[in-house]
């Protein structure tokens, strides 16, 4: 299987995309999927996609529309839905 690329976005590409990026990358590991998770600022999607090519955009804040699919991850961090979520983020990247 090719190796997917995954932008884990957040308001300040800080902590939060940290977190729900460490809960791909965790998925992914025990799905057998080979990712690579970049974290980033909303506001920098765009300049992000022009430099390189992603699957995913798995994001905790709103994110404008993008040629590349975007899941909310808020499950991540409330807790509620997370099984589902993850269910969703494998069938993605498979």
């Amino acid at each position: 299987m090719a190796k997917k690329y995954v932008l884990s976005v957040c308001g300040t590409g800080g902590v939060t995309s940290g977190v729900v990026a460490d809960k791909i990358r965790d998925i992914c590991k025990r799905h057998g999927i080979d990712v690579e998770v970049a974290t980033a600022k909303a506001v920098e999607i765009s300049s992000k996609l022009e430099s390189q090519h992603f699957d995913l955009i798995a994001s905790a804040t709103r994110v404008k529309e993008t040629t590349v699919p975007v899941m909310n991850c808020m499950a991540f961090l409330s807790g509620v839905g997370e099984e589902a979520l993850e269910q969703k983020i494998v069938e993605a990247l498979k």
